[in-house]
Order: C-alpha cells, then structure tokens, then sequence
C-alpha cells in the first residue's frame, strides 16, 4: 500500500478496509501494519531507548555496606576486609563520586558506564576506569581455565598493544589484569 500525504476521506478509508479484507480471508500482521501505515501517512516511528539513570548515593552506599554486611558506615571503617584493602590510603566516603569508585570496585560497574565504546573500552567496560577483568575478557569466572585467559590476552593484545597501534595504557592494564586473574587461579 501506498503512503499518502493528505487525509483520506471517511469512504477512502472504507475503500481502503475493504481492499484489505478482499486480499486473503485474515489479513496477516504485515499487512495490518503496512494498512495502519496508510492511515497513518508513513512509517512508525521507532521508540528511543531509555539511557539508564545514573546510580543515586544512597543506592550504591546501601550496596558497598551489603557486600560487606554492614548497616553504617562507621561499622564498614571498622570492617577488617574492606580496611585491609586500602591500607595506608585515605578513604574518603562524603561524596556520589567517593560511593561510585567503592561500588566500581566492589559491587559492579554502574549501569550508566556499560556499553561505552572509544579507545580506551574493551567490551563496552572503560578499562581506565573500571578494572572488571573477567568481563573485559569475555570469560565466564567459574568456567575459565589459565589458557583461556592467556588467549583471550593474546585476542586482545592483537589490537591494544602499543606496537600495533594501540594504547600503552590500556595494554598495561590488560597486563594487569590477565596477571590478577592468573594469580586468582593458582
């Protein structure tokens, strides 16, 4: 069917039901969307997708105290793991930027920092930013073995090594991370 570009008439459209109905017995979806079409002077247009809202403060600190059963704040600075990892560095816990790093770190990257694409992203994760080897390598943690590892470095070495054109510290961190999840698994 053909789009229009003025309004049909009441016994156009009628002509047009018609027309429909005389072409099988039922019409089939293609054609009810390509009659709608018509009426409707052209395509549809196709609903955008929803960015993700950005995590709030309170839902990554309520997150970052889960992951180490605390209820304060206070109880996570007395919390032996989470103080073990950051010895000799000061931890600063006021701001949403302070509470992102911390739950980067120990919960997921957040929903609005996935599927990112430039230079320095490897898998839609920002490797400067968020240091998520398995994810970054495309490997399933309870089903991976050290040569999957070491092959799935070796894929991307092939593109992010500085001698074929990549970013020196993007391979570093790759180095990083296959070294992390190589020790994880001895």
């Amino acid at each position: 069917m053909p789009t229009r570009k003025a309004k049909l008439t009441l016994s156009e459209v009628q002509q047009l039901i018609r027309d429909l109905l005389n072409s099988s017995e039922s019409p089939s979806a293609d054609e009810l969307l390509a009659f709608a079409e018509v009426i409707n002077c052209g395509p549809f247009k196709k609903p955008k997708q929803a960015k993700p809202k950005p995590l709030t403060a309170t839902a990554m600190r309520m997150a970052v105290l889960n992951k180490f059963e605390c209820k304060t704040v206070t109880e996570l600075r007395k919390n032996k793991t989470f103080a073990m990892a950051f010895t000799g560095e000061k931890v600063c816990l006021k701001t949403t930027e302070d509470w992102r790093k911390q739950y980067r770190k120990w919960v997921a990257v957040p929903d609005d920092e996935r599927h990112q694409t430039g230079p320095t992203c490897i898998n839609g994760i920002d490797v400067l930013v968020n240091f998520r080897p398995w994810h970054v390598f495309g490997l399933d943690s309870s089903t991976a073995s050290v040569d999957d590892i070491k092959e799935s470095f070796r894929q991307l070495a092939k593109t992010h090594h500085p001698d074929m054109g990549g970013d020196a510290r993007v391979f570093e961190r790759l180095q990083k991370m296959r070294d992390s999840l190589i020790a994880l698994m001895n």
